[in-house]
């Protein structure tokens, strides 16, 4: 599922200015248990997850396991552990995630004034055209330039960003996008 974002108010794209934005592709899994023994933490959760692969937890009440970019020792497809020595008896919430590796992936991003308009007024794509993929990290660099956002009306837009890997498409991001008007040329 493509999380939302609009680009308006003031994140607004400027017309005539160069415009960036980057987008971090994240593994979630919803936490429903976690517990600690001074050494391991062990997490209860659906998820996908690979021991060696870097994780953070956030919203978990108590907040002592609130943990930031933590190695999963082990994992199985409904626990994971961490060596750390955080205890406490888990009250609710909580929700991991880990960033999903791209190295092989493409991207593209497309901007038009209905959804389903034939003609784009932005595409962006990797291979040199405006959409860097940093692999290992999930994340996505998107750049447009100056030239071609002066070459977009005034308006209200819509958008989309897709990652293509192993032929699987999946849409990482979606929304609005609002573009000021240029006024010194």
């Amino acid at each position: 599922m493509a999380v939302s974002f609009n680009f308006t108010g003031e994140y607004a794209i400027d017309q005539g200015a160069d415009w960036y934005a980057t987008f971090i592709y994240k593994q979630p899994a919803e936490i429903t248990n976690i517990s600690g023994n001074g050494t391991t933490v062990t997490v209860t959760a659906a998820n996908g997850f690979t021991p060696g692969q870097t994780v953070s937890i956030d919203g978990v009440i108590p907040p002592i396991y609130n943990l930031q970019n933590v190695t999963i020792a082990t994992a199985t497809a409904t626990t994971f552990t961490i060596t750390n020595g955080a205890t406490g008896i888990y009250i609710s919430g909580g929700l991991a995630t880990s960033a999903v590796n791209l190295t092989g992936a493409t991207a593209a991003l497309q901007l038009r004034s209905l959804p389903s308009s034939p003609d784009a007024v932005l595409s962006l794509a990797t291979g040199g055209n405006g959409i860097t993929i940093t692999g290992a990290s999930g994340q996505v660099d998107t750049h447009a330039t100056a030239t071609q956002t002066r070459n977009i009306d005034p308006g209200m837009y819509y958008y989309d960003l897709e990652i293509t890997s192993g032929g699987i498409v999946t849409r990482l991001a979606q929304g609005q996008a609002e573009l000021s008007a240029e006024v010194t040329r």
